[in-house]
């Protein structure tokens, strides 16, 4: 790429860097601006709302003033008169501003004496709100009769002729409200109750076609397209008599021409930007050509002269950097005439200097063995035709000459001492062969036999050491009649020390097993055993659980391992949850997290070692948790126990591919059948 072109796309990404930092600012300070409207607005609505509600409930109240200045309504109460009462609320005016309103007279024992306008079996007012009025408390704001009619709702308690105290309560529909905020705001504005469901609306039409989903609790500020139209969408929660929240109400603005419009300036603002930038690149491009035409002259001069050309040249005056370019390749291009013609007398003298050393060599070949001649007579002529260096050849002749010379003294002297020590070694090694196919059957001998027949449980594991010896293990026990104890476990290092090391934990964990139930305090102990005096630095990762074999329940601790696989008996393939605990032997103290589970019947637990998804084909690729695991989905849930890990294990040596094993494979299949008696098959 030319250096333009690269200064060019320099230049075009720092342009687009700047422009984007630019964007990215101006894109913050929008939000931020956003944020800030958006608190102001709900802000403003809720105290504009609050202040609807008040004037609503303030004209409520002063009727409730009037009724309470009336003795002749206060007589016919006293004496239940209700069309006296009617009369008397008719004279005044209570009933004629238009919106229907809701009367209602209660007891001191909260029964209703009178109800106007409203259903007998249905109150303005709850338990704690008139417990708050016979206390002498004034109480207006907004009240849920039903599942979508909420009222503005005034009321208080008056002292009849008699001395006793009733409680008035008089309501009007929130619509009243509503329509007043809506006009207030020039918006179409909705009331809904927590459900959602609409209780007063100045435009059902518009809310029905947004169908907007309200969190009634939260605040929210928004912005909707609907029929080529844009609107602000503002929710606030409002509350009720209680001070708990009733509802939302919602307000749509429409925005579109001043939403338009800022959209619209954004836009012709980026293309200005973006079509300076590209105009300032383009423009810087043009200079850096014109600029870089002399210095692309002189490049061209001195490829020339690289080639050996020494006829060409450069014609520039100038005084810039350019031009002292020039000046330095007219004495360069004397300089490499001078060093051609000297190269060429070196050439002719060291010809004849590899002519007479040649000649030498051949004279010195046929002296020796006439195997070894013919050898060194082909290394003289080999490399001829390709033009080879005459004198590194010779000099790699006769390297190769002193070097038969050497070996032929070397090998009569080494067979001797080769013979005598290959006598001792074979001695040691049979011994030693013998010594680890004992150490293998003993190893194997460790781990435990077929598990016997069990109407609740069944187990079966396998082993494949890498090498004669392994450091994996697996085992399982009986703890009692109910409950199992099972294992798997990998040991760092390979050959007789991690098979060693495998004997020890597998023995002081199976100890520990049988006196503690607890898989972490059992783990733990073993933890403290091990990393007390581990001068070799080993450790084992290890998978040990205990199953409860009337409940399925399964108590595990995760050291480490590799993550077991649980199969349902619907085939369903899922990772048992770590319980991140440390490897065993590497911190003394570490207290290990207990995990749990539950089998149901034919649900299949699958342990194992890294020797599984860690093996490697001929390509060196790995086989993997995924292949394994796709492997399970195949059906493993309606394998016999003993014939998965043997599936597991036809399915490495089939993707090995005749590669050797990199590590141990070792396989543990628990199969719970439930907490009956009934024997089942593996």
């Amino acid at each position: 790429m030319l250096l333009r072109t690269r200064i060019t796309l320099l230049v075009a990404a720092g342009f687009l860097v700047l422009l984007g930092c630019f964007g990215a600012l101006f894109y913050m300070r929008d939000r931020m601006d956003a944020e800030r409207l958006s608190a102001v607005v709900i802000q403003g609505q809720q105290a504009l709302w609050r202040e609807s509600v008040e004037v609503e409930a303030s004209a409520l109240d002063k009727s409730l003033d009037a009724f309470s200045a009336s003795p002749e309504l206060r007589a016919a109460l006293l004496a239940g008169d209700r069309s006296a009462v009617v009369a008397g609320l008719n004279k005044l005016d209570v009933f004629s501003s238009g919106t229907p309103l809701i009367f209602e007279v209660l007891s001191e024992d909260r029964e209703a004496l009178l109800v106007q306008g409203t259903p007998q079996d249905r109150g303005l007012l709850d338990a704690g709100s008139m417990d708050r009025v016979l206390t002498g408390e004034r109480i207006t704001g907004l009240r849920q009769i039903s599942a979508d009619q909420i009222l503005v709702v005034a009321a208080r308690r008056i002292s009849l002729p008699n001395g006793d105290n009733v409680i008035l309560v008089l309501g009007r529909d929130a619509r009243s409200a509503v329509t007043r905020f809506a006009g207030s705001i020039h918006a179409a504005s909705s009331l809904l109750t927590l459900r959602g469901q609409l209780a007063a609306a100045t435009d059902p039409n518009l809310w029905r076609q947004a169908n907007l989903a309200i969190s009634p609790r939260q605040a929210l500020r928004d912005e909707i397209a609907l029929s080529g139209r844009i609107y602000s969408v503002t929710s606030v929660p409002v509350g009720d008599i209680t001070n708990s929240t009733v509802g939302a109400l919602v307000s749509m603005v429409d925005n579109t021409e001043s939403i338009t419009y800022a959209r619209r300036v954004r836009a012709i603002g980026i293309t200005i930007g973006l079509g300076l930038a590209l105009l300032g690149i383009v423009g810087l491009n043009a200079f850096l050509w014109y600029s870089f035409r002399p210095l692309e002259r002189a490049i061209d001069v001195l490829q020339a002269l690289s080639r050996g050309d020494t006829s060409v040249s450069l014609n520039y005056a100038g005084r810039d950097e350019i031009g002292r370019i020039a000046k330095a390749l007219v004495s360069f291009r004397a300089n490499v005439q001078e060093l051609a013609e000297t190269r060429r007398q070196r050439e002719r003298v060291r010809r004849r200097q590899e002519m007479v050393i040649s000649a030498e060599l051949k004279a010195l070949a046929d002296a020796i063995d006439p195997q070894d001649r013919d050898q060194v007579l082909s290394l003289l002529t080999a490399d001829t035709d390709r033009g080879e260096d005459e004198l590194r050849r010779v000099a790699r002749v006769l390297h190769d000459l002193s070097r038969r010379i050497v070996e032929q003294h070397t090998r009569l002297s080494s067979m001797v001492v080769e013979l005598r020590e290959a006598l001792v070694t074979k001695t040691k090694l049979a011994g030693l062969q013998q010594e680890l196919e004992i150490a293998a059957q003993v190893q194997l001998a460790i781990l435990p036999r077929a598990f016997p027949p069990h109407p609740r449980i069944g187990v079966h594991g396998h082993m494949t050491p890498a090498r004669e010896v392994g450091g994996d293990f697996y085992d399982y026990f009986l703890i009692d009649d109910s409950t199992l104890g099972f294992v798997v476990a990998d040991v760092s290092g390979k050959g007789v020390p991690a098979a060693l090391f495998m004997a020890i934990s597998r023995t002081l964990l199976r100890s520990t097993a049988m006196f503690e139930r607890s898989p972490a305090v059992s783990v733990r102990r073993l933890n403290d055993l091990l990393a007390l005096e581990n001068e070799q630095m080993l450790f084992v990762t290890l998978f040990y659980g205990v199953i409860n074999l009337d409940t399925g329940k399964v108590s595990y601790v995760n050291a480490g391992h590799n993550l077991p696989y649980k199969i349902t008996q619907a085939n369903e393939v899922s990772v048992v949850p770590s319980t991140k605990g440390m490897a065993v032997a590497v911190m003394e103290g570490f207290v290990y997290e207990e995990g749990e589970l539950y089998l149901s019947a034919g649900d299949t637990l699958f342990l194992y070692t890294d020797g599984v998804p860690e093996a490697f084909d001929i390509d060196e690729a790995p086989y993997g948790d995924e292949r394994l695991a796709e492997l399970l989905k195949e059906g493993a849930a309606h394998w016999p126990v003993p014939e998965m890990p043997e599936r597991v294990l036809q399915s490495v040596r089939a993707f090995e591919r005749g590669a050797p094993q990199a590590d141990d494979i070792t396989c543990l299949t628990l199969r719970y059948f439930g907490g009956n008696t009934r024997r089942h098959t593996l």
